[in-house]
């Protein structure tokens, strides 16, 4: 799936998820780099409710109007649409290929993870290639390697 790097949280509660990107914050990390959370898919259907954004009818087969959140629940999953879409909660996406993240916001992710090793449950996708060119010396690449195995 190109160079989508998945990091994901081993606590993956409302609470820690705040707190954590609350600290990516903290380490200068942008604003479009957070662990997905419950509040994202709450703000996602407010924008199906109030029709903006991109919904396709065969995606979303039902009313914008009528629709509860339970039943937007249904078709805005991880399972209906796909990680890249949808990512799970707790879990962050971003591209490291083709200069789609920025060295520095690359720099900024590497420097949480150093500093919060212990909160990763798993690395995935192109990580190897994120450590690369983070823009660290050979022994920080190598403690964050350590997260893909």
């Amino acid at each position: 799936m190109g160079g989508f790097t998945t990091i994901k949280l081993k606590n993956c509660s409302e609470t820690n998820i705040k707190k954590q990107n609350q600290a990516l914050e903290q380490f200068g990390v942008a604003r479009k780099y957070r662990f997905y959370s419950e509040a994202e898919i709450r703000l996602e259907y407010a924008y199906f409710r109030k029709g903006k954004g991109n919904f396709p009818p065969h995606l979303f087969p039902i009313d914008r109007y009528t629709a509860t959140y339970a039943q937007f629940r249904k078709y805005w999953s991880t399972e209906a649409l796909g990680e890249a879409f949808v990512p799970y909660n707790g879990s962050l996406n971003f591209d490291s290929y083709f200069g789609r993240t920025s060295k520095r916001a690359m720099h900024n992710l590497a420097t949480y993870l150093l500093c919060n090793l212990s909160q990763i449950k798993s690395v995935d996708g192109s990580f190897s290639t994120f450590v690369e060119r983070c823009g660290y010396g050979k022994q920080a690449q190598a403690e964050l390697l350590e997260l893909d195995k």
